[in-house]
């Protein structure tokens, strides 16, 4: 029997598979008290009293009688005493002790031994069931079931990589790659993967991408499924060679409706486009998209103007691409549907900032507007040099009112929704907002870090304070030179564990602090008396990626 669950100090519902069903446990009845007995023997000495007076029994008689009620009264109280003060639950009802069952037994004075759940089953409400089923109670980016497509970058013939980690201590998963062809309908991929416990596996998606157009197709995506809860990740290309930039993966469950896009300028030296992708979860998905800017028309998709929407209908397993016209940025485009949609965005490849070396494709795995918040900390990424950090601040409903501290220029600002402002600083921030929006980090190419010589750049999201876990599974890219994970907490917050050693370093950025800490690739557990945030980032000589570790996917801003 493994153990699915963690005190997690009642902060939030964790991301690890080894909390599920955390402070969870409850009862299914109250404690019950009666006062018939008081009343029945209340009956019994009237009764008894009548029946001396009438008999008129000898004195001796009387008294063998009197003491035979006084014996019967004292008996009757020890009981209804014992009764009142030893019924703690209601008879039947069940609590979950762990990852097991307690039954409340027949007099209701105790529980039952508990009875441990199946392996592949975790505890909540008093009741056993699945553990990927209890993963969508409480939502998190761990989950059984992940999209993904290969993405347009700038080589079309390396492949892209979908990452699975184990966050299981304890057991292994079983994990199946399928592939819905183009035209094709969805078939497996080789033979299931058993991923050991903290096991991590490499899923190659070798295409075809969609390359440089705009697209509709039926088909041409890809899916893992897990018999139990897993993280995942898009690498695309695989690995740490030129051109990498990679994104936390959102579950099946968890895909929503409403998104907007972050992208980048694209290189203009030559057509690689900004653009983005999106991958149809349900059959008759009326996908829809309003953009600030010219988007080009292609195989079953329209034209679009500038300030104009388009729409198309898609299927499960069915891919789009949208590419921004005229060698623009499509970023701040609202894409909206009918049914859940996965909708990742980049750009084939970029220079940041605009117009310096070294190149590097980016994408992005979209937050749905659900799940953004209110408060970010923002910082930045571990230093390779002299360099600056880019931001976007893209807004989530109109008239949403920004701030940042320390100050930088243009703050406060007011956005509506998909509008974005663009600064640069060498500083951490703290971001604030009236409403809902979304800071997204820029890594500068390697020629602007003062001769560092290493990282190219990378585009990630930040995570809403308010979705701040307390233990996390996550795994890291492959073959990269230098790996962190920066960690995000409140000032003097509990300590973060990971693999058993104590996370230190920590800097100051406004009620928050921050650390850089080093660590080796592969499947890390983390985890804090209280919430905290990750990031995972990656340097090597020519590229970079940067992804979000995990978060939870709590409903803040319902769409």
């Amino acid at each position: 029997m493994t153990s699915a669950c963690t005190d997690d100090g009642g902060e939030g519902d964790e991301s690890s598979f080894t909390s599920f069903g955390t402070e969870s446990s409850t009862t299914n009845g109250e404690d019950v008290g009666t006062t018939d007995d008081t009343e029945s023997s209340s009956s019994g000495e009237e009764t008894e009293t009548e029946t001396e007076t009438e008999t008129e029994e000898s004195t001796t008689a009387e008294e063998s009688t009197e003491t035979d009620t006084t014996e019967g009264e004292t008996t009757d109280t020890t009981e209804d005493t014992t009764d009142d003060n030893s019924q703690i639950c209601e008879p039947g009802s069940t609590i979950c002790e762990g990852d097991a069952v307690a039954t409340c037994i027949e007099d209701g004075s105790a529980y039952s031994e508990p009875v441990p759940c199946e392996d592949n089953e975790g505890c909540i409400d008093g009741s056993c069931i699945p553990l990927c089923e209890l993963a969508e109670l409480l939502p998190s980016s761990v989950g059984c079931s992940f999209f993904a497509m290969k993405m347009d970058n700038y080589d079309p013939d390396e492949p892209d990589s979908l990452v699975v980690g184990n966050v299981s201590e304890e057991i292994s998963a079983v994990v199946q790659l399928y592939r819905t062809p183009v035209n094709g309908s969805e078939q497996a991929v080789g033979n299931a993967v058993v991923i050991p416990p903290g096991g991590v596996q490499s899923f190659e998606m070798t295409g075809p991408e969609i390359d440089g157009v705009a697209a509709k197709r039926t088909g041409g995506t890809y899916r893992v499924e897990s018999n139990l809860p897993v993280v995942a990740y898009l690498h695309s290309p695989i690995g740490a060679i030129f051109t990498n930039d990679a994104s936390m993966l959102l579950p099946e469950h968890a895909l929503r409706e409403n998104h907007v896009v972050a992208s980048y300028y694209p290189w203009l030296t030559n057509y690689y486009p900004s653009y983005f992708n999106v991958i149809a979860t349900e059959d008759s998905t009326i996908v829809s998209w309003d953009t600030p800017v010219a988007t080009l028309s292609g195989v079953g998709v329209p034209a679009v103007n500038a300030n104009s929407q388009g729409q198309v209908v898609m299927n499960r397993g069915d891919s789009l691409q949208v590419t921004a016209a005229n060698h623009v940025d499509v970023s701040g485009t609202f894409v909206s549907a009918n049914k859940p949609i996965a909708l990742i965005s980049g750009s084939e490849i970029v220079n940041v900032p605009a117009g310096t070396k070294y190149a590097d494709h980016i994408e992005e795995q979209m937050l749905p507007l659900d799940y953004w918040g209110t408060e970010y900390v923002g910082p930045h990424a571990p230093t390779r040099g002299d360099e600056e950090f880019h931001w976007r601040v893209y807004g989530g409903e109109d008239g949403t009112i920004i701030n940042v501290a320390p100050a930088q220029p243009g703050f406060p600002i007011i956005l509506d929704r998909g509008e974005w402002h663009e600064f640069a600083t060498d500083e951490s921030v703290i971001f604030t907002g009236d409403g809902p929006f979304m800071p997204v980090q820029y890594l500068e190419g390697k020629s602007e870090t003062g001769g560092a010589g290493t990282g190219d750049p990378s585009m990630y999201q930040m995570v809403p304070t308010e979705q701040f876990l307390s233990a996390y599974t996550f795994a890291t890219g492959t073959g990269y030179d230098q790996t962190y994970v920066q960690v995000i907490r409140e000032q003097g917050g509990a300590p973060v564990i990971i693999d058993g050693d104590t996370v230190t370093g920590f800097y100051s950025v406004g009620n928050y602090e921050v650390s850089d800490y080093p660590i080796q690739e592969g499947n890390h557990f983390i985890n804090s008396d209280g919430p905290f945030g990750i990031i995972n980032i990656g340097y090597t000589a020519a590229t970079s990626y940067a992804y979000p570790g995990g978060m939870s996917l709590a409903v803040l801003n319902p769409q």
